[in-house]
């Protein structure tokens, strides 16, 4: 049911990540003692008051107007400690940011190491609020270094800078870390009898183990896609191993809250509702134990911002017939937050309202709701919440049949998107598993929303191209985890002129049909309808995929005719007149798992007309052709077997050849370490790196790496590596041999063009499925040998590669597409 989905999303950092803070602020004995004017002491304790009760905005101006007054320096760091939490739970995270700033160097002024530890494990939060992760483990690292020189640290701070690090490392997908950090906080708290910050750490222990316990599930559906048995049953026990894991840390955490207070016990049970309901099946006794006692906690707690929030995801955790049950505690959300004025929680539960009458098609009601939540969102600058009733609005006014204003809806949400796309997509790698239900239905409803035009004009095709290309930013964005897709973006700019040769295709794939739209070397877009839904294309392109792979047989050619006929041939007469130079395909979805060069018109494949190439985002191409000047290769790779991965007999001969035709370094084995790469590349100008070697495209940037001889190269990595190039110009091309890619999941196809955006790279060559064959040292050498002609662009040089082998009597045993067709341009094709 869509209301449930949906408010486990909205509501994920309501129980998501438990923090115990390092720092003891509020009033201490000392303030009104050491302050000389009683007025800056009640001033102080009045702003407590105000911020127990969830009225934080007027809690900042008591504490503000209180630093005012002559205050000493201890007197200070409580008011600066209190405002920076009270920055915080209002939004200002950058104000926060500053009070902490003032907290650390009043610290080091006083040499307070205890003070200066807890000041930047708070910063270190707050900078993980904001996104930047990565910042903050910087942060916690200074922390660390810190703490090991100090004996005198309290164990609260030590079990907080342990705990702050643990909400990071999971933030960053970095699970085993993350759980690690977790144990070393929980012994701390457990050991010190504070059942509290225990409660709150198995929390997050539940939480991480869940998280981890998904990612595996994802590996596990592809390797069963692709029918590795081996890593299938490596991954299954991980997987149910980390669910029981997290139920039974959850089941703690309840048990062990309900010694704590209310609020504690309460937390504690909406977290496991949330985790325990998405298990398949679920315990229905379980769950109504457990929401019984929450529906008698909360009706026993006092007004507050937590008890809005609580009683708003209490609501959407209700299966669908308790609908009633639903409206009442959101009604009752609504009518805590007015009472204490927190127009943040007024919204979500006005929103929420708006979508439970959605589900019920009462879209009067829904939209009266969800307006008034999308005024209140405005009102307090959350665009994090504002998006979604944005959007909310545009599904229930096409429900509605007004597809003018829907249009208007959808444009706003994705403009609201666009402003926090980093925090939306960054914020937490939680939200790579939720990325297809909190993010990109927006932009594909929006894209459906535009293409039910019957004949859509030159303006609303341009509007759809705009809105993929969007799409296609923020899934890489969601794929790293991180800013990088900007950088590359600012860098491909940089490097255009505009192509004028080439003809891109884009592909949308909806429901219930899928579009191919054209855009010529002059601008002109034309669309072509193909009636074939999502679900269906899948199915085609696994059946394609799969009889591709198979070398022994020819059955893959009615597949490669149908698909043919289905996609291109509609464009066919079309391409004949443009008489392109490139076919340049931005792919959507499944059509990223198959090299369009095996599609078959019946008489010829289509890399036999056309060369081709492949981009997840024309904003990301660089524009400018090959320099050819002192082109030069590292060529680096592995041949002997590194468990589990087999040894590759013919890397030997492959990257002897490279070396041979285009020149340069050349580290085998042993030789290809990381340090060796590093210091090679850090010496010498190599606009081409060669890397021969197994990897692996996963499901998302954790899984997906480039194997050397001493260890698992991460994107990151690589990134770091080639990055660390005496000269700032990108590299011209990364070729990527040996290279496997998850077969059943689009992510992983994805995150191959990835890693030449994430290296700086014009182009990469690589291969959609693993070939470990003698047929790829002539076809790589073939390529190298044509990309040195003056007057052949990439897509050329490839093409003609793999026209020796479709053709020449000399390669008649490579030639079937199994062998030639999996090797793909990705990104410039000049």
């Amino acid at each position: 049911m869509r209301f449930q989905k949906l408010g486990r999303v909205l509501l994920v950092g309501v129980v998501l990540a438990f923090c115990v803070s390092a720092w003891s602020g509020w009033v201490r004995p000392s303030l009104a003692q050491a302050t000389p004017k009683l007025q800056a002491s009640e001033l102080v304790q009045q702003g407590v008051d105000r911020y127990s009760a969830g009225e934080w905005a007027a809690a900042i101006e008591l504490w503000e107007s209180a630093l005012k007054r002559e205050v000493d320096p201890d007197s200070e760091r409580v008011i600066r400690g209190n405002l920076a939490q009270a920055y915080r739970q209002v939004g200002q995270q950058e104000r926060a940011l500053q009070q902490w700033q003032r907290l650390l160097e009043l610290a080091e002024d006083s040499g307070d190491r205890a003070d200066k530890v807890a000041a930047t494990i708070e910063r270190a939060q707050v900078y993980g609020e904001l996104g930047q992760h990565r910042r903050a483990r910087a942060e916690l690292a200074k922390a660390e270094t810190v703490a090991a020189n100090s004996n005198a640290l309290r164990p609260q701070t030590r079990m907080a800078l342990h705990g702050a690090m643990g909400n990071t490392l999971a933030a960053l997908g970095e699970y085993d870390d993350a759980i690690a950090a977790y144990r070393q906080s929980l012994d701390i708290a457990e050991t010190g009898g504070d059942r509290a910050a225990t409660a709150s750490t198995l929390n997050n222990l539940g939480n991480t183990y869940r998280s981890r316990a998904e990612r595996l599930r994802f590996q596990l559906q592809a390797a069963e896609i692709e029918g590795d048995e081996v890593e299938v049953r490596r991954l299954a026990p991980l997987a149910e191993a980390d669910d029981k894991a997290a139920l039974a840390s959850l089941e703690r955490s309840v048990r062990v809250a309900q010694s704590v207070n209310a609020w504690a016990e309460v937390r504690s049970r909406l977290n496991f509702i949330r985790l325990f309901q998405q298990n398949q099946p679920t315990d229905a006794e379980i769950l109504a134990t457990h929401r019984d006692r929450v529906r008698n906690l909360l009706a026993e707690l006092s007004d507050s911002t937590e008890k809005a929030y609580s009683e708003i995801a209490f609501a959407v955790s209700l299966p669908a017939s308790d609908r009633a049950d639903a409206q009442a505690w959101l009604t009752d959300a609504l009518r805590v937050a007015n009472e204490i004025g927190d127009r943040r929680a007024a919204s979500f539960a006005m929103g929420s309202l708006g979508e439970l009458y959605e589900v019920n098609q009462q879209y009067d009601a829904a939209m009266q709701w969800t307006r008034q939540a999308t005024f209140a969102s405005q009102a307090v600058a959350a665009p994090d919440s504002l998006y979604r009733w944005q959007w909310q609005s545009g599904r229930i006014l096409v429900a509605m049949g007004d597809s003018d204003q829907a249009k208007t809806a959808y444009r706003d949400a994705i403009s609201t998107l666009q402003s926090i796309r980093g925090d939306i997509v960054a914020v937490n790698q939680e939200l790579q598993f939720t990325f297809r239900d909190a993010v990109e239905p927006v932009y594909r409803q929006a894209i459906g929303l535009l293409l039910a035009e019957s004949e859509p004009s030159q303006a609303t095709l341009q509007e759809v191209l705009d809105t993929l290309e969007l799409l296609k930013l923020a899934e890489l964005q969601n794929f790293f985890g991180d800013e990088c897709v900007e950088v590359a973006k600012a860098q491909a700019a940089a490097q255009k002129p505009a192509e004028t040769t080439a003809v891109a295709i884009y592909s949308v794939i909806l429901p219930n049909r899928t579009e191919m739209i054209a855009r010529s070397p002059d601008g002109t877009l034309t669309a072509y309808p193909v009636e074939i839904g999502a679900a269906k294309l899948a199915e085609e392109i696994r059946d394609l995929r799969f009889l591709l792979e198979k070398r022994a047989t020819d059955q893959y050619l009615p597949q490669a005719q149908k698909l043919y006929d289905l996609l291109l041939r509609p464009l066919e007469s079309d391409l004949k007149a443009l008489n392109p130079k490139t076919l340049a395909f931005i792919h959507d979805g499944v059509l990223r798992q198959v090299p369009m060069a095996a599609l078959h018109d019946g008489d010829r494949f289509l890399i036999e007309t056309y060369p081709m190439a492949v981009t997840p985002s024309l904003s990301l191409t660089s524009g400018q052709p090959l320099q050819r000047e002192d082109l030069r290769a590292l060529i680096v790779g592995l041949t002997v077997e590194r468990s589990p991965f087999e040894a590759l007999a013919n890397v030997e001969i492959e990257t002897k050849n490279v070396r041979d035709i285009v020149s340069g370094a050349r580290l085998l084995d042993e030789a290809f370490t990381l340090d060796t790469i590093q210091n090679e590349l850090s010496g010498q100008n190599y606009p081409i790196v060669h890397m021969a070697t197994h990897g692996k495209f996963g499901v998302d940037a954790a899984s997906t790496f480039l194997l050397a001889f001493d260890n698992r190269l991460s994107i990151e990595r690589v990134d770091s590596i080639l990055r660390s190039r005496p000269t700032a110009d990108p590299i011209e091309l990364l070729t990527l041999s040996a290279c496997q890619t998850a077969a059943g999941d689009n992510r992983s196809t994805l995150g191959m063009a990835g890693v030449a955006v994430r290296a700086g790279a014009k182009s990469a060559l690589a291969t959609l499925w693993f070939i470990n064959d003698e047929s790829t040292a002539p076809l790589i050498a073939e390529f190298y040998n044509q990309l040195l002609d003056p007057g052949t662009t990439k897509a050329e040089a490839l093409r003609r590669a793999q026209l020796k082998f479709i053709t020449d009597a000399d390669f008649r045993d490579f030639s079937h597409p199994a062998v030639w067709s999996p090797f793909i341009l990705i990104g410039n094709w000049l």
